[in-house]
């Protein structure tokens, strides 16, 4: 089971980063661009087939361990199918004095639909997995229970090769660039 408090604590300073990142980049959110805005049995549009991401800080792409630098700062990608299949992965890495390194990975597997600037992602399995310099009994690597997997809505937009996403929530709002 994960603890909540610290996995909330641990990406606050990423959220509010990413928020403000979003924020400040602009740009009205409406009706996305591209070949269709409607998905159909399972499809997606065209234009957001393929890897998306967006890095804070540190300006690394992270969907393992093994691919991130120490240090601050934090990434997000979806990767879309053709068919709908969708992978998340959110990844957070702080250096904290007097302990060391903090890092989470999030991965979430499942699908997404889009109707109109709606973006629709149904996660259906979905693992959390921490190294934590400062608080070692909050390393390891837990599954997401299905309660844990509820559907995101996302509000999308397509303009010069930038997919923006805004999340309710804040965790993956940002302008995200082709991988």
């Amino acid at each position: 089971m994960l603890r909540a408090s610290s996995h909330h604590a641990c990406r606050a300073a990423l959220v509010g980063l990413a928020g403000w990142l979003a924020f400040s980049a602009g740009g009205a959110y409406g009706q996305g661009k591209g070949p269709t805005t409607r998905s159909r049995l399972g499809a997606m549009p065209a234009a957001l087939v393929g890897k998306w991401g967006f890095a804070v800080a540190s300006g690394n792409y992270c969907d393992t361990f093994s691919n991130c630098d120490p240090g601050s700062g934090g990434s997000v990608t979806f990767t879309f199918g053709a068919d709908g299949r969708t992978y998340y992965a959110l990844f957070q890495s702080s250096l904290v004095d007097g302990c060391g390194q903090v890092r989470s990975l999030t991965l979430k597997t499942g699908k997404a639909s889009v109707r109109g600037s709606t973006l629709v992602f149904t996660p259906t399995a979905g693992t959390y997995k921490s190294v934590n310099g400062c608080r070692p009994d909050l390393t390891g690597l837990w599954k997401f229970k299905p309660g844990d997997l509820k559907p995101v809505s996302l509000r999308w937009q397509l303009d010069d090769n930038q997919l923006r996403l805004i999340d309710p929530d804040g965790e993956a709002s940002g302008v995200y660039s082709r991988r």
